[in-house]
């Protein structure tokens, strides 16, 4: 049910993120790494690269969680295991998008 619901808050960030990217270089709203503040190229980059990624991490999260709210709760570590996932399900959206970002900074 973890993932299930994360999966429902990823996406909903996602599209906010997509509908309302901030327009600006800001410390409190959007996709703020260092490597995503240095200039604008890189902060409009970021904000529409980052949102795309958790939309498609939100629709996957969902599809597990609706595979893992059939299986059964019996097992000891079960809610370690989607703990782990949830935090690991985040990993890509970082990953992905500085990656992106290093390649246009290269560019």
């Amino acid at each position: 049910m973890l993932v299930f619901l994360t999966g429902l808050g990823t996406l909903v960030a996602g599209i906010v993120l997509k509908i309302s990217s901030p327009a600006r270089i800001n410390n409190v709203y959007g996709y703020r790494t260092q490597r995503s503040k240095k200039n604008q190229k890189l902060w409009d980059v970021s904000q529409e690269y980052s949102a795309k990624i958790l939309r498609l991490m939100g629709v996957l999260n969902i599809l597990i969680g609706i595979v893992l709210m059939f299986t059964t709760y019996s097992q000891e570590y079960y809610l370690f295991f989607e703990l782990g996932w949830v935090v690991l399900s985040f990993l890509p959206v970082f990953i992905l998008t500085e990656r992106k970002l290093v390649k246009i900074e290269r560019s």
